[in-house]
C-alpha cells in the first residue's frame, strides 16, 4: 500500500519536471525561427585553393521576418550574393540559397571547417530588440595529392552496316584532388589519324571527346592512349583493344508465323506462334509484335546473336480469320527494322461441314532382300465426314498417282499399287482433297518402315559326327527334322541299297565261281593219270586191276641184295633195246612186269564208269598196307 502511494507520487512529480522543460524550451523555439546549413565542395583538399560554399537559410516560424537577415563569411565580411547585397527578408516558410566561392586558407585547412555566421534582429517578451546570432560550420579534409583520372570508352552502335559511321567517345572524370593538364588522347589508325586534347580537369570536373570513322571492311579496332600531367608528373595510360565489327543481319523470316490447326469448328481455340532466328551479328530490343484485327500483341522482346525468339498467343474463334503479323525490331546498328509474317487462314467449320478422312497404309513385303525391289502396297481411305469427298488425290512424297473420284460418307475404297522402292526406310501416304469452304486438307496415312533383311544362305552338307547315345529317345515327327538332317538320311538310304546291290551281286559271282572250281576240281580228279607202283609202266597198254594183280601175285621170295638206288626219272626214262617190231628206231617205256596180254586188252574192253570205281577200290585197298 506504501509502496503504491510512493509510485504514484513519484510519478506525478515526473509529469511535473517534464512540463517546466517544456515550458521553458518553449520560448527557445520561439527564439530560433530560422534553419540555417552550410555545405563545400570539394571537401577534401591537398593545399589552400577555391573551393563552393553552399548556403541554404530558411523561415519555419509561422510569420515573415520583420528584419532582414545578413550572412557573414569566415572572414567576418558579409557575403554580397547572398540575398540583396548580403541581407534577405524571408518570408514565413520560404528560404534564401546561394553558391559562394571561397578561397580556403591554410589556417582554414588545417582547422579542418569553414564556419559562416548569420544575424539577425528580434524582439523579446519585453518589446526590446535584440541580435540573435547563428553560426554553421562545413568540414574540411586535409589531404595527400591523389591523381586519378577515370576514363570510359562507349562506342556507338556496337556493330556498324557497311558505310555507316560509329562514333567512339570517352568521357574523362578528374577522381583525383588535384589538377589534371594537357591530356591528350590518341585512338588506332583505322579510326582515326588525329589525337584529340583538354586543356586542364579540374577535381571532380568531366568531360568529353568523340572520335567519329566509317566502316568500309569486315572490322574496326578502337585502341585508346590517354597522357596528361598532373603537378610535375608526366602519367599514361591506355584502355584495352575493342574489335568494332561490321553488322551482318541474319534474320529467317520465312513462314515465321505458324498455328497449331487451320480448320476448328466454331468457339474452338487456336495457338498461333510466331518464330524468328537471328543468325546474324545484330541485337535486336525492344521488339514489338502487332495484328491489324487484335492490335498489339507483345512489346519489349529481345533476340541476341544466335539466339530464337519464340512467342505464343491463343485466339477463341467463332469465323473464319487470317492472321498477318507486324513485327518491329530495332536493332544496335541504330535501324528499325519493320517485317510483316506470313499469312495464315483459320477456317471456322460449323461442325456437319468438317471434313474427316482417314487413311490406312499395308505393305507387302514387310521386308526386301536387295535394292531396288517391288512392294504392293494397299491403301484404305474411309470418309469418316457427314459429307461426300469429292477428288481424292493420293500422293506420296508430293507426287500424286490415284484419284478418287468420289467418297459417300461412312464409305471406305481400298486402292493396291506396285512400286519400285529404290531402298529400304519409311514410307507414308497423304489423302489431299477440298473441304466445304473449298479449302485444301490433307490427311496422312499411318507411316510404314520397310526393313532390310539378308537373303537367307543355301544349306551346306553338314559333316558327319559321332552323336552320343541318348538315355531316352522319342522319335520326332518327320515335319520338325531340319532339311540337312532329311538329306542326309535320303543319301544314306541310296548308299544302303547301292552296297546291298553290290554285296547280292559279289555273293551270287562267289558262288558261281564256287560251282566252276568244284567242277574243275571234280574234273581234274577224274582226269588225273594214277600210277601203279610197278617195275613198268605201259602207256600203251593199261595196267590190269588191283585185283587181278594181287591174285597172281608170286609167292614171296627171299629179298635179293638191294640194287643200287635209282631215281624215277631213270627208271621211268631207262633205255631199252629196241624191239623187234619198233617202229622207224621209236623207244618205248614198259613195266618189267607187264601183265599178259590178254588181261591187258581185257581191261582195256572196261567201261570208263567200271574203271573209275575200280581205280577208286584200288586206292582204298593201298592205303591201309601203307601205313602198315
Amino acid at each position: 500500500m506504501l509502496i503504491a502511494l510512493v509510485n504514484k507520487k513519484f510519478r506525478a512529480l515526473l509529469l511535473l519536471m517534464l512540463a517546466a522543460v517544456l515550458l521553458f524550451a518553449l520560448p527557445a523555439f520561439a527564439e530560433d525561427p530560422l534553419t540555417f546549413t552550410v555545405s563545400v565542395e570539394p571537401a577534401s583538399l591537398t593545399e589552400p585553393g577555391p573551393v563552393k560554399v553552399s548556403v541554404r537559410v530558411a523561415n519555419n516560424s509561422g510569420a515573415d521576418l520583420t528584419e532582414p537577415v545578413i550572412l557573414q563569411d569566415p572572414d567576418g565580411q558579409v557575403v554580397t550574393a547572398f540575398g540583396d547585397g548580403g541581407q534577405a527578408l524571408i518570408k514565413a516558410g520560404d528560404f534564401v540559397s546561394a553558391v559562394l566561392d571561397y578561397n580556403v586558407t591554410q589556417a582554414q585547412l588545417s582547422e579542418g571547417k569553414l564556419t559562416y555566421t548569420l544575424s539577425y534582429n528580434q524582439v523579446d517578451a519585453g518589446g526590446s530588440v535584440v541580435v540573435q546570432t547563428l553560426a554553421r560550420s562545413a568540414e574540411l579534409e586535409y589531404a595527400g595529392t591523389h591523381v586519378e583520372l577515370i576514363a570510359n570508352r562507349v562506342i556507338d552502335p556496337e556493330v556498324v552496316r557497311y558505310g555507316k559511321t560509329v562514333n567512339v567517345q570517352y568521357e574523362l572524370y578528374n577522381a583525383g584532388n588535384v589538377e589534371i593538364k594537357n591530356i591528350r588522347v590518341r585512338e588506332n589508325s583505322s579510326i582515326s589519324g588525329t589525337a584529340q586534347t583538354v586543356a586542364s580537369l579540374a577535381p571532380g570536373e568531366r568531360t568529353t571527346i568523340q572520335f567519329t570513322a566509317t566502316m568500309t571492311g569486315t572490322s574496326m579496332t578502337s585502341k585508346g592512349k590517354i597522357t596528361y600531367t598532373a603537378g610535375s608528373e608526366s602519367l599514361s595510360q591506355e584502355l584495352p583493344e575493342a574489335t568494332i565489327l561490321r553488322a551482318t543481319p541474319g534474320l529467317e523470316l520465312d513462314n515465321i508465323l505458324s498455328a497449331d490447326k487451320t480448320s476448328i469448328t466454331d468457339g474452338e481455340t487456336v495457338t498461333l506462334t510466331l518464330t524468328i532466328k537471328n543468325n546474324g551479328n545484330i541485337t535486336y530490343s525492344n521488339i514489338s509484335v502487332t495484328d491489324a484485327e487484335y492490335g498489339e500483341l507483345f512489346t519489349n522482346l529481345t533476340l541476341g546473336p544466335g539466339e530464337t525468339l519464340i512467342k505464343e498467343k491463343q485466339f477463341p474463334l467463332s469465323k473464319t480469320t487470317t492472321f498477318k503479323y507486324t513485327v518491329t525490331l530495332p536493332d544496335n546498328t541504330g535501324t528499325t527494322n519493320t517485317v510483316t509474317s506470313n499469312e495464315v487462314k483459320i477456317s471456322v467449320y460449323d461442325p456437319t461441314q468438317v471434313m474427316m478422312l482417314n487413311v490406312m497404309a499395308a505393305a507387302e513385303p514387310a521386308a526386301i532382300a536387295s535394292a531396288p525391289a517391288d512392294v504392293r502396297f494397299t491403301l484404305t481411305v474411309t470418309n469418316n465426314s457427314s459429307l461426300e469427298a469429292k477428288n481424292i488425290h493420293l500422293l506420296h512424297g508430293g507426287t500424286q498417282f490415284y484419284t478418287i473420284s468420289s467418297l459417300a460418307p461412312s464409305e471406305a475404297v481400298t486402292v493396291t499399287r506396285d512400286f519400285s522402292v529404290s531402298q529400304a526406310g519409311k514410307f507414308q501416304f497423304t489423302a489431299s482433297v477440298k473441304d466445304a469452304l473449298d479449302n485444301t486438307v490433307t490427311f496422312d496415312s499411318n507411316e510404314l518402315t520397310i526393313a532390310y533383311a539378308a537373303p537367307t544362305a543355301a544349306p551346306t552338307m553338314a559333316p558327319m559326327v559321332t552323336v552320343a547315345p541318348l538315355i531316352t529317345v522319342t522319335t520326332a515327327p518327320i515335319e520338325v527334322l531340319e532339311p540337312v538332317t532329311l538329306q542326309t538320311n535320303r543319301l544314306l538310304h541310296i548308299a544302303a541299297l547301292v552296297l546291298g546291290a553290290l554285296f547280292i551281286c559279289s555273293f551270287a559271282l562267289f558262288v558261281i565261281s564256287t560251282v566252276i572250281r568244284t567242277r574243275r576240281r571234280s574234273a581234274s580228279k577224274n582226269a588225273f593219270d594214277h600210277m601203279e607202283l610197278a617195275e613198268k609202266r605201259d602207256y600203251h597198254q593199261p595196267a590190269r586191276d588191283a585185283e587181278d594183280v594181287i591174285e597172281e601175285a608170286p609167292a614171296p621170295q627171299e629179298e635179293a641184295p638191294a640194287a643200287p638206288m635209282e631215281k624215277p626219272s631213270d627208271e621211268i626214262l631207262k633205255e631199252e633195246a629196241p624191239a623187234e617190231n619198233a617202229d622207224n628206231g621209236a623207244y618205248r617205256l614198259t613195266r618189267e612186269d607187264s601183265l599178259p596180254a590178254e588181261p591187258a586188252q581185257a581191261a582195256a574192253k572196261e567201261s570208263a564208269p567200271q574203271t573209275r570205281r575200280r581205280r577208286r577200290a584200288d586206292r582204298s585197298a593201298e592205303a591201309p598196307n601203307e601205313d602198315e
